[in-house]
């Protein structure tokens, strides 16, 4: 055992080694105490920032430290970004050991998934609260102008922010496409109830809409995690968002809404108007059958039209429509647990973080914003009269060193996404946010360290799995399944966040 010990403690030793390269010493580690005319010198001078940052697409041989996009913004704001990636394989374990070994980067990003890491490290009081940079209006102007309130919700605590979120302008992202071309063939209108979509499905799986005379055609195209496709009746039967029920918070999992989801999907499957090979159909998989043509109705992202994932000729013959209204004639919309890409964290150690905060500011500002969806002007655009025209191709590496974006959705962010993708697909988006909400609640939900040993996920989707293929009578197992999620730390979980609630969540959740 103890030679075992030694052995991991030889490997995090090694580890910690290799990622003080990526953290650098612009910043991070300890500051050391500087006379006031460097300090002077500090605040106003060029100042480079390395940033941990798990960049995962391809750089097309561009480096991530040297290139066109880190000079302009150094001549637009005085500070130098150097992504620092110690690569995307274990990223977050690769994190937590250079966290240990107190060498800390000048800043690190984490994905939305690990918001609860960030959290843990604020505990470990190795963070530097934003809050009071957030609320500096005069020194930072654009960051209460321009973000979302609600953008900061998954990395508060007590009234402190923790790090700096990268909101989506289209993180409300998901539309409802219906093959047009069959509902003409069949004499039908685009559905506007759940049993509209009932009737128009059932006619895609049953009247041979694609004319080759074979039963090989469903109605609804859905995924392993029951989301693109299947999440359309999962909106419409109000079962997505975390609620207040009989003064607790509970997760939409054990509600009512969610059963009677539940077994609608179920009556889909039965009678063969949901794939049901869902279980193994993953998101290349989802793709590949969508392509073929079989199938009536999914959901997905708006950007669909432009071809990049889903070819043009297939997406000719779709169209977006809105959700189905609930049973009460209410309308649907899909919730989103958050609308946050990743987060830049910034050690309390960190030198200069009035100027990284001030960089931040101008990177959600009009001018920041405009660098980061459409590039640097007369290099990546050229723009006469307010007309924008792409000319250099973006890399696939410039959006990543304005670090955060804001999520405002406003004409001159449809405008350089224009520029980008073609007018059905900027249309798609506005449905799309027009029929899409953050749950305000399941994003504010404080961080919960046993939760992670619950294993709750796990509960759900095998029930989930069962219930939707007939496996088990939802009826008839229903209650069994709630009983199993609250006894393996379900009623823990709801405890803890109603206490939270009650004590401080009302007056932050909206």
């Amino acid at each position: 055992m103890k030679h075992l010990l030694r052995s991991k403690r030889a490997v995090a030793a090694s580890l910690s080694l290799s990622l003080m390269v990526v953290a650098g010493c612009s910043g991070g580690g300890t500051p050391a105490a500087t006379p006031a005319a460097e300090t002077k010198k500090e605040e106003t001078g060029p100042v480079t920032f390395k940033v941990a940052f798990d960049y995962n697409v391809d750089p097309q041989g561009m480096s991530l430290t040297d290139n066109e996009y880190i000079k302009y913004l150094k001549e637009k704001t005085g500070v130098e970004i150097q992504i620092n990636s110690p690569g995307t394989a274990g990223y977050v374990e690769k994190i937590n050991v250079l966290m240990a070994s107190g060498n800390y980067p000048d800043a690190l990003a984490l994905s939305d998934g690990d918001k609860d890491l960030i959290l843990k490290y604020a505990n470990d009081d190795l963070l530097a609260d934003l809050s009071p940079y957030i609320n500096d209006t005069a020194k930072y102007p654009n960051i209460k102008k321009y973000m979302p309130d609600s953008s900061w919700l998954p990395v508060t605590d007590k009234g402190k922010v923790w790090a700096f979120p990268y909101n989506r302008p289209d993180g409300l992202s998901q539309v409802v496409y219906v093959n047009k071309e069959w509902l003409t063939k069949l004499n039908l209108q685009p559905p506007k109830t759940i049993d509209e979509f009932y009737t128009v499905m059932k006619a895609f799986a049953e009247k041979d809409p694609d004319g080759n005379g074979k039963n090989d055609t469903f109605g609804l195209l859905t995924n392993s995690t029951v989301d693109a496709g299947a999440r359309i009746f999962k909106a419409g039967f109000n079962a997505e968002a975390y609620s207040i029920k009989d003064g607790k918070v509970t997760p939409p999992e054990i509600t009512n809404e969610y059963k009677e989801y539940l077994k609608y999907l179920n009556k889909l499957v039965a009678e063969k108007i949901l794939d049901p090979e869902f279980p193994t159909i993953t998101s290349a998989i989802f793709q590949q059958k969508f392509k073929t043509l079989r199938y009536g109705v999914i959901s997905g992202f708006w950007h669909y039209p432009s071809g990049l994932e889903i070819p043009k000729d297939v997406m000719d013959k779709y169209m977006a429509i809105e959700l189905p209204a609930q049973k009460d004639g209410k309308p649907s919309v899909f919730t989103y647990p958050s609308l946050n890409r990743h987060y830049i964290a910034i050690p309390k150690s960190t030198k200069n973080i009035d100027r990284l905060m001030k960089f931040l500011d101008w990177a959600v500002s009009p001018e920041g914003m405009k660098f980061s969806m459409i590039g640097i002007p007369d290099v990546n655009y050229k723009e006469t009269n307010g007309k924008i025209e792409a000319a250099k191709q973006l890399a696939p590496i410039h959006w990543a060193f304005s670090l955060v974006r804001t999520g405002q959705l406003n004409d001159d962010i449809k405008k350089y996404i224009g520029v980008v993708y073609p007018p059905q697909a900027v249309d798609n988006l506005t449905m799309a946010n027009k029929i899409g909400k953050l749950d305000t609640l399941r994003a504010a939900l404080p961080y919960y360290p046993d939760l992670a040993g619950f294993n709750l996920k796990k509960i759900v989707d095998e029930y989930t799995t069962k219930a939707v293929l007939g496996n088990a009578d939802v009826d008839k197992t229903w209650d069994e399944y709630v009983a199993r999620w609250r006894s393996a730390g379900g009623d823990k979980a709801i405890q803890y966040w109603t206490d939270w609630y009650n004590k401080e969540g009302k007056a932050v959740v909206k």
